[in-house]
């Protein structure tokens, strides 16, 4: 099989980074009005905070977009996680998913993250929280998951 990856990106991720990027683009089309009507040495120190500001957004982008699972032959990798992020197809015994949907007022943020529940063969069970994701993301992978790794597909525990 060839590489996949499936990347993990929620709707409310992507509309904050979204806004950022455009205020800060906005931000940027200002100050270059500002310094063809008239350059004044203020204008110029906020010219140079935009282009620090774009520069932080094109790189809060990029990792912001670059989270996802990539699944190769013989291994998944986690790409937002720094570590237990790597599992092998042959040490996964079962895989279950979670997501909350249900509405409520009084639950934080951590509540509505979805998760994936990996049972490995030695008896470890690796919980990974892989954000506020839609239902259909979250399907992809365990299904994926659980046809590489030859067990039977889950659906998902709300």
């Amino acid at each position: 099989m060839k590489d996949k990856f499936i990347r993990i990106l929620s709707p409310i991720q992507l509309a904050v980074v979204a806004a950022l990027d455009i205020a800060v683009i906005g931000y940027g089309i200002f100050a270059i009005k500002k310094i063809m009507q008239r350059p004044r040495m203020a204008v110029i120190f906020f010219a140079a905070c935009v282009v620090f500001g774009l520069i932080v957004a094109v790189l809060v982008t990029k990792e912001v977009v670059s989270h996802g699972v990539i699944f190769h032959d013989d291994e998944m990798e986690f790409t937002g996680l720094d570590s237990d992020n790597i599992f092998a197809y042959e040490d996964i015994t079962a895989v279950e998913t979670e997501k909350d949907d249900k509405p409520s007022l009084v639950k934080n943020f951590v509540d509505r993250q979805s998760k994936i529940i990996i049972t490995l063969k030695d008896g470890r069970v690796e919980t990974i929280y892989i954000g506020v994701t839609t239902k259909n993301t979250l399907q992809k992978i365990s299904d994926e998951i659980c046809t590489r790794a030859g067990i039977p597909p889950v659906t998902i525990n709300q």
